[in-house]
């Protein structure tokens, strides 16, 4: 909740030189939930206490916690912690009784997709397991995937070629080609384009118990029949974010995609903990909302399954995965973004008419992006008759941002938007009016609309504006055109008439080479945020255009752009990515991340927000890089570097442990001495001195 009261602006960071993990493989047989609160404003969070405990009343660690309010999904699905417990954050949107119950099921074990380490189009690769048993099995089966074909042999008996990963493969009754002594499991494995992984459980009746086989980092990998082996490369835990296990088939104990949604009924089966119940109570809210100088947020609606549906997502949203589709979902966003002071939503259509002559050859996965922007419009709707103050919405069509549609295209698009929109007394309100009429704003990064021989866009139902990036290099800023994002620490303002227009702040950004380029800038503890915002603070456009709200879809690994297959664009990691939901601070994203950035960006975009609208400016926003929360430091010395925002500080002060290394510094970095630091957890404290915040 946001605090009223003042206080020293200082900023805490907690890193660990080293760390340990406790694995278990015994089965849940008791779940306890508690809530920190019996109410709780709607859309404010409540946080939940979950303990599991195995048959035998002991903590299970690395069971996989789903979360259920009023008998539907919604939360972060997490994991428990060496102590079998973890907290949940669930933001609760709707007035009313809230009945908070918990389903776990237990750890899934160490199988993973492997490869080696440099996947390629066109490839062949060679996999080995040689293992050892007592006695031969009394039953064994053996089940695996693969993108994207291959062949299985065991001590030399080769199994019928099989091909795909959205469902495993099953063979059975295999034990008579196991022995006692050595045994040696081999795959020829061939990948044509894309993503490359095998997964296996290779499942052994003993009689001492079950043993299972599985695929990990011990198997050896080649590149030809007779090349030097390497450890097999990870690329991912069966039951983690990956490129296939949104989609997988029954494979037993994977938590299957589907039951990861918000939204998603409660099963009938299951281990489930008790109900905890919360009283969600109605509230008002009050946005600022000054004509001449408007927040609107880039928002997508893209969560559909033709679109984009999680595969490679960095982190794993508060509410949990979600599709567009969502009336929860909506109404938690709404009311977020209100919190934070944001007029309107920036809706993104951009990439769904590619070379398209008219907007009638539109294909399926366009129509399931407009039905989400309607369903969503009907949700504001119904928020402003509750007396809410709900951003409004500017649409961003496409003209070119790949193959072009035609000018004709789009008009006929904008006049559908007008027809079906516009004039639909429902949705009266909901509009960015700009110059008179409605905003509108196409994607054209190949400058096609100013071209010579492109005709007029139909600017009489709209003020129309066109949408760039990267206008550091392309300079189209000077045609007038908005930027998407811009690969500067300084990004580019637009001016109309004179007076700056628009500015696109981001928490991270990259140039034209994607991501994993030097060019690119992350989130660095979000000092990158700031940094960016400072160009609001001089320029005071009328519209800042933060980016973004929702992206989480980027390529997959070895599937990026460019001829290396390297450029990978939208999102990468947590760290490379540009989100600004709330996200769990522990679930697992695509590349490994265990957990994002929680509330952090969130409460940091509102606080710009709200600093922005001050008169004079009287907080002061602080932000440390590095270290991030939980990071693993070596070496003996740490460079610690920060940025502020707002009133500018007397000076910092450099906290170790709790005890001060430095004060009265009057430059934004520190390098601090770990040369007599002990291995463990310690904590970093920068403290703004002669600074208060008023801010969340």
């Amino acid at each position: 909740m946001r605090s009223h009261s003042l206080r020293r602006n200082q900023f805490m960071l907690r890193f660990v030189i080293t760390s340990f993990c406790v694995c278990s493989s015994a089965l849940a047989t008791q779940i306890t939930v508690k809530t920190d609160r019996d109410t709780v404003p709607m859309g404010k969070s409540v946080f939940v206490d979950v303990t599991v405990t195995d048959d035998a009343g002991q903590p299970l660690p690395g069971a996989r916690v789903l979360s259920y309010v009023n008998e539907k999904r919604w939360g972060a699905h997490e994991v428990t912690n060496s102590k079998g417990q973890i907290r949940l954050t669930l933001p609760l949107p709707n007035p009313g009784v809230a009945r908070i119950q918990v389903q776990a099921t237990p750890p899934p074990g160490n199988t993973s997709w492997i490869w080696t380490d440099t996947p390629a189009d066109n490839q062949t690769v060679f996999l080995k397991k040689i293992f050892t048993l007592d006695a031969a099995p009394r039953a064994a089966n053996l089940r695996a995937a693969v993108d994207d074909s291959c062949t299985v042999t065991l001590n030399g008996h080769k199994f019928e070629e099989f091909s795909g990963w959205s469902q495993e493969h099953l063979f059975s009754g295999i034990e008579q080609w196991l022995k006692a002594g050595e045994n040696t499991v081999e795959v020829e494995a061939r990948n044509s384009t894309g993503p490359a992984g095998f997964v296996a459980e290779l499942t052994l009746e003993t009689g001492t118990g079950k043993r299972v086989i599985a695929s990990d980092r011990t198997w050896e990998a080649r590149t030809a029949p007779n090349s030097a082996p390497a450890p097999a490369h990870f690329v991912a835990k069966l039951d983690e974010a990956n490129t296939w296990s949104s989609a997988m088939g029954h494979w037993p104990g994977l938590m299957m995609g589907a039951q990861l949604f918000a939204g998603r009924a409660r099963p009938d089966h299951g281990d489930f903990s008790n109900v905890a119940s919360v009283e969600v109570t109605r509230r008002s809210i009050t946005v600022k909302e000054d004509p001449e100088h408007l927040v609107g947020i880039q928002w997508e609606p893209w969560f559909t399954p033709l679109n984009a549906y999680w595969q490679t997502a960095q982190a794993v949203p508060v509410v949990g995965y979600y599709n567009s589709y969502d009336f929860d979902v909506m109404r938690q966003h709404a009311l977020w973004l209100m919190d934070a002071g944001v007029n309107f939503n920036f809706v993104d259509w951009s990439n769904h008419i590619w070379g398209a002559k008219h907007w009638n050859e539109r294909g399926p996965g366009a129509n399931e992006i407009i039905h989400a922007t309607t369903l969503a419009l009907e949700a504001y709707a119904a928020m402003r008759d509750e007396g809410l103050p709900v951003p409004k919405f500017v649409i961003m069509p496409g003209l070119s941002n790949g193959p072009a549609c035609t000018m004709e295209a789009l008009n006929e698009e904008l006049d559908w938007i007008y027809q079906n929109y516009l004039r639909n007394p429902r949705f009266n309100g909901l509009w960015v009016m700009y110059e008179g009429k409605p905003l509108v704003v196409p994607l054209d990064c190949g400058s096609v609309a100013i071209k010579p021989e492109t005709p007029p866009v139909d600017a009489s139902k709209f003020t129309v504006r066109w949408m760039g990036t990267q206008l550091q290099i392309s300079k189209m800023q000077e045609k007038g055109y908005w930027s998407w994002m811009d690969g500067s620490l300084e990004p580019v303002t637009t001016f109309y008439k004179g007076k700056a227009e628009v500015v696109t702040p981001t928490p991270s950004y990259f140039a034209g080479e994607g991501w994993i380029y030097p060019s690119a800038r992350g989130r660095r503890g979000g000092t990158t945020f700031i940094e960016s915002y400072k160009t609001v603070l001089k320029n005071r456009p009328k519209f800042v255009l933060l980016h973004q709200w929702n992206e989480y879809a980027g390529q997959p690994e070895g599937q990026g752009y460019g001829p290396k297959h390297d450029i990978y664009v939208d999102s990468y990691s947590v760290e490379l990515s540009d989100d600004l939901e709330p996200v769990s601070l522990t679930a697992g994203g695509y590349r490994g991340d265990k957990g994002g950035w929680g509330y952090y960006y969130y409460n940091l975009m509102g606080a710009l927000i709200h600093l922005s609208q001050q008169d004079p400016i009287v907080d002061t926003i602080l932000a440390v890089n590095p270290p991030h929360r939980n990071q693993e430091v070596t070496g003996e010395r740490l460079t610690v570097e920060w940025s502020a925002i707002g009133k500018a500080p007397a000076g910092y002060t450099v906290t170790l442990d709790g005890k001060t290394v430095a004060s009265q510094i009057q430059t934004t970095s520190y390098d601090l001495d770990l040369s007599n630091v002990a291995k463990g957890a310690h904590e970093v404290n920068v403290t703004a001195e002669g600074a208060t915040t008023h801010l969340p």
